[in-house]
């Protein structure tokens, strides 16, 4: 691939812009979006997550192994952060997070509380999405959480959740139905709330008389319970950030035209007109707002070019789970990992059978290693590892941001021809896989030879 000019002209400052803090989006980061089996094309279920985060972000890629009573899974590693690393484990349970701020002033904590562990506990003890919520349910009640309020997002082969956590020992979890598709900025979205309903809902038991102690909610005066409007940050709920983007995304996937940017106004999730694919959730996460009337408008003076949008400044991982039910999960449960904003790089598939990362994608050989020091040397990440290959994204996007007007139309033709070159290898790659196991049964009768053959194909990826 031939280098584009406007790049080179920007080579003498990169060093200067990538280690600089990225712009803050005011507290406004990540979206995610989940699909129900029954609005697939292939019938998996999806989950597409941006992680939007400001200053010296570096990405790992790491098969973490069974050890310790743990699960073995896949997990894409920011050193040093709390709430941004992303998990696959071998039951193909997916979690990721946005952060979503609450109203709670009060900190009710046991021991500190817990924030990163939440989704650790979950990827090494979960063996479906179902029962992570009750592990995060178990943990927020335990110990408390100590950050303001969060929503994590979890999936499995067969359904999906979105878990909200508040400051303290309040919680609620909802369901996505099968034949809908959630969109999630940073905000709380769950509505109404059924605790006897089990199927759908998990929760705090007190949950509705808190908010109605806290004066949140008034029965007399707001009628029926809302969750998001009792408990979610009020600057936040009605953040232009927060509403456009939910906006943007429920109008791509229904069709409609004739929704207006309020949220009161906005379903949970909602049924698409169409079967959705893996390019539809990629459509949504490089969003700049282009299928709405209603712009994005970023109240900073800021010098890059590049436009604020569901894909931002700040995005450095997306990544879309795509859990197929009906093949082992090794080979059914993908992540398509974008290293970086969706609008410029392309999404490569990781299998969840794969034993080993490359090297150019990880700070440790051992993943074991990695797990032991993810808080330990975290400051100046480029200089410790200058071969990452992770530095060569976020040179591009130094350069692209700042020349996006002039050149992002042959790079977005370059990451096309490179996205489908993925689609392809990633079809071929499929039926060559079902040698290593039986398709009736899903039973895997040549696990090494399957090992070597998924290493083999991300290693060949990158090469």
């Amino acid at each position: 691939m031939k280098t584009p000019r406007f790049i080179l002209a920007w080579a003498s400052v990169l060093p200067a812009l990538c280690t600089a803090a990225w712009p803050s989006m005011d507290g406004c980061n990540c979206f995610c979006v989940i699909a129900g089996s029954r609005t697939t094309v292939d019938g998996s279920v999806m989950m597409a997550h941006n992680e939007d985060d400001s200053g010296e972000m570096m990405l790992n890629m790491y098969a973490v192994p069974r050890a310790r009573g743990n699960n073995a899974y896949l997990w894409a590693e920011f050193p040093g952060t709390n709430d941004c690393d992303h998990f696959l484990n071998e039951w193909g349970v997916a979690i990721a997070s946005d952060g979503c701020p609450s109203r709670e002033d009060r900190a009710d904590l046991t021991d500190g509380g817990v924030l990163y562990e939440t989704r650790v506990t979950v990827a090494r003890q979960a063996r479906s999405a179902r029962e992570a919520v009750k592990i995060i349910g178990r943990l927020v009640e335990a110990r408390g959480y100590r950050a303001s309020g969060r929503t994590y997002v979890i999936a499995d082969p067969h359904e999906g959740w979105i878990c909200s956590v508040v400051r303290g020992r309040h919680w609620v979890a909802r369901r996505i139905a099968d034949d809908e598709v959630m969109a999630l900025p940073n905000n709380y979205i769950i509505d109404e709330v059924d605790l006897a309903d089990t199927l759908n809902y998990y929760g705090a038991r007190d949950v509705v008389d808190y908010a109605r102690q806290r004066g949140w909610y008034d029965p007399g005066r707001d009628g029926r319970f809302s969750f998001k409007k009792a408990y979610c940050d009020p600057y936040y709920y009605t953040y232009e950030h927060n509403v456009i983007r939910q906006l943007c995304a429920q109008q791509y996937l229904t069709g409609r035209t004739d929704m207006v940017p309020d949220p009161d106004t906005f379903p949970f999730a909602v049924k698409p007109n169409r079967k959705i694919g893996l390019q539809d959730l990629m459509q949504i996460m490089q969003c700049h707002g282009e299928n709405s009337e209603h712009k994005f408008v970023y109240k900073r003076e800021r010098p890059w070019t590049h436009p604020v949008g569901i894909c931002t400044d700040v995005t450095v991982l997306s990544a879309i789970f795509q859990l197929r039910p009906n093949q082992p999960r090794e080979v059914g449960c993908v992540m398509w990992v974008c290293a970086g904003r969706p609008c410029t790089e392309p999404y490569l598939p990781w299998y969840l059978g794969v034993t080993q990362t490359p090297e150019c994608w990880r700070r440790y050989d051992n993943a074991l290693t990695a797990v032991d020091n993810h808080f330990i040397d975290v400051e100046g990440k480029r200089q410790q590892w200058p071969g990452h290959i992770y530095w060569q994204s976020v040179d591009r996007w130094a350069a692209y941001a700042t020349q996006w007007h002039s050149g992002i139309a042959h790079v977005q033709q370059v990451r096309d021809k490179r996205q489908a070159q993925a689609f392809k290898a990633f079809a071929r790659m499929d039926k060559k896989l079902k040698k290593y196991y039986d398709s009736s049964t899903g039973a895997i009768t040549r696990r090494d030879a399957l090992e070597r053959a998924l290493n083999d194909f991300v290693e060949r990826q990158y090469r």
